[in-house]
This record gives C-alpha cells, structure tokens and sequence, in this order.
C-alpha cells in the first residue's frame, strides 16, 4: 500500500521506514525515488511483525511538523471574505474627525500668512499661527469652538443616519 491510502500512524510509520531505507540505499547507490519506493514496498513485505512493530512505536514518539488541528477554520475564501467585511466595517470608525477649533483658525488665516511670507517653511508657518491662536481674544476662540462643536453635531446626525 502506498503512503496515501495509509491512516494515521502507520503512515508515519511507513514513512519512517521509506526514510531509513533511503539512508542505507543512499550509502550504497545513487537511485531515484521510484526505485526506492520498489525496493521498499519488496522490504516490507518480507518484514517480519517484530520490524513492523518497531516502526509503529516510532511512530509514536514522532511529532509531525503540522499538526492536524492545523487546518481548522473557515477555508481560505471564506477567511478572504471575512477579512475584507472587517476592514469595510472599520472603515467607517476610523473616518475623519470634524476638525478641532485650532484647525479652523488655522484654516482661515495660513492663505494670508503664506501670501505675506512666501519663504516660509510649513512649520515656520504653523508656528506663527500658534503664536497668534495663543494671542487670540477669548471671544475669538469661543467663535472657533462654536464652529467645532457644530461640526461634530452634523458628523453625529450623518453617522445615526448612517446606521438607521
């Protein structure tokens, strides 16, 4: 019988057996598996149980490399599909957030900062618009988080609607 249409352990311990064969024979002569697979179906045959048993036992001992609780699960379409669901769902999670107050004063004035300073870098621009958000009257930033606070009411109602 050949190694497929062997169960379990004596596949393992026919292999086993395939394998020190092809140690001895490889010793010997260079031959191709074919001729090896020959010459131990004729061994074996001839074995006595003793030999066999000798086999089986390690067979036992032996630990394959992948185990057959490996394979278990959804086939690989399916885990495919299930994978491409999960980002679709996440997508919408990880949506952009309404822009904060700082981000709307910023908005607003970096055209005529950058207008009025071309040679500015980004961050030299971001800098100044820091320095001026901070030198901002209280009424003025008030104005900005109104703004902000809006914002996230519109992105709340469209996200309900959404899940309706």
């Amino acid at each position: 019988p050949s190694a497929r249409k062997l169960r379990g352990g004596k596949r393992i311990a026919h292999l086993l057996f395939y394998i020190t064969i092809k140690k001895t024979k490889a010793s010997q002569e260079p031959a191709t598996s074919r001729g090896i697979s020959k010459k131990r179906s004729e061994a074996r045959k001839t074995m006595s149980r003793k030999e066999r048993k000798k086999y089986e036992e390690m067979a036992k001992h032996h630990k394959p490399k992948h185990p057959k609780g490996r394979r278990s699960g959804p086939p690989r379409e399916a885990r495919k599909r299930q994978r491409t669901r999960q980002r679709k769902r996440v997508r919408f999670a990880t949506a952009k957030q309404p822009l904060p107050p700082f981000f709307l004063f910023m908005a607003q004035h970096r055209p005529g900062l950058q207008k009025s300073n071309p040679s500015w870098t980004a961050v030299e621009t971001v800098k100044k618009l820091g320095k001026m958000w901070h030198k901002q009257p209280v009424k003025d930033k008030e104005m900005y988080k109104e703004q902000a606070a809006q914002l996230r009411r519109i992105k709340q109602k469209r996200k309900a609607q959404f899940r309706a």
